[in-house]
């Protein structure tokens, strides 16, 4: 974690200066720089001055209740310049009315005051290397609505049950997520069921992305429990699976195998 924290240029807003005082000894320790700021209209002056100057914040740590401009007015402000900032709440227990708008914005940092340091640290290390998905936002608003989530203890559980989902999921092309607790292909919301043997296929693509893969190697993948191992029924389990997602996400190379394309980053 260390060797991550200590490039990281941080935009510290909070309006309580003993909050201030205390956590500046450790950022000071702790990162490449930490910028101040006292409430969330000072933050976006500071950021933007810094943004001028090709100057990049990588992480701000808000308060969310703050005079002149909250920490969620603030996120907005800033996300209409930079949308790569990465940023973590800290939070009171009557602040749950702001948690649904925060998650809409893709912030799924928070931690709870009194602040533990060390967990800090931890969720300044998580927001600044995790990569929020539309589909794991919509999924936590989903939820949230649905249980109507009005305690901060609730919603940190449904965020962490969120996040366990979410590491089931491979990213595949063309928009595709394959599932591999549930076995399934998600494409906008959309379950796509699969039968065994495109399981068995797919999954076998998985382990070897962006490799090409000869007909051998595929045919043994899906021999489990069948004896129809001919050529035929490979390219059929491969046409059913490309009828169920997208011809472009199992190219062919003609006479050599098949490959699995997985999403671009």
């Amino acid at each position: 974690m260390e060797s991550i924290l200590k490039d990281l240029v941080v935009l510290y807003v909070e309006d309580q200066k003993e909050a201030q005082t205390e956590l500046k000894h450790v950022f000071d320790k702790t990162f490449k720089k930490t910028i101040i700021a006292n409430n969330g209209e000072e933050g976006l002056k500071l950021f933007l001055s810094h943004k001028k100057r090709n100057y990049n914040i990588d992480i701000i740590i808000t308060d969310i209740t703050m005079p002149k401009l909250n920490g969620i007015e603030m996120i907005k402000e800033v996300k209409k310049y930079d949308n790569n900032v990465k940023f973590v709440l800290t939070t009171a227990y009557t602040d749950v009315e702001y948690l649904l708008e925060a998650i809409e914005l893709g912030v799924t940092a928070y931690i709870v005051k009194p602040i533990n340091i060390l967990k800090l640290l931890e969720k300044i290390e998580c927001a600044y290397k995790e990569k929020i998905d539309n589909d794991k936002l919509n999924s936590i608003i989903l939820k949230m609505k649905e249980h109507n989530i009005k305690n901060i203890d609730d919603f940190f559980t449904l965020l962490d049950d969120s996040k366990k989902e979410n590491s089931d999921n491979i990213e595949l092309s063309d928009g595709f997520t394959y599932n591999h607790k549930n076995k399934v292909l998600l494409k906008e919301g959309k379950v796509i069921t699969l039968v065994n043997q495109e399981i068995l296929l797919l999954e076998y693509f998985i382990q070897n992305p962006n490799k090409i893969l000869t007909y051998d190697e595929l045919l043994e993948a899906i021999t489990v429990n069948t004896t129809n191992t001919s050529l035929n029924n490979l390219r059929t389990v491969i046409k059913s699976l490309r009828k169920k997602s997208s011809r472009e996400l199992i190219t062919n190379l003609s006479g050599v195998g098949y490959k699995l394309i997985l999403n671009k980053k």
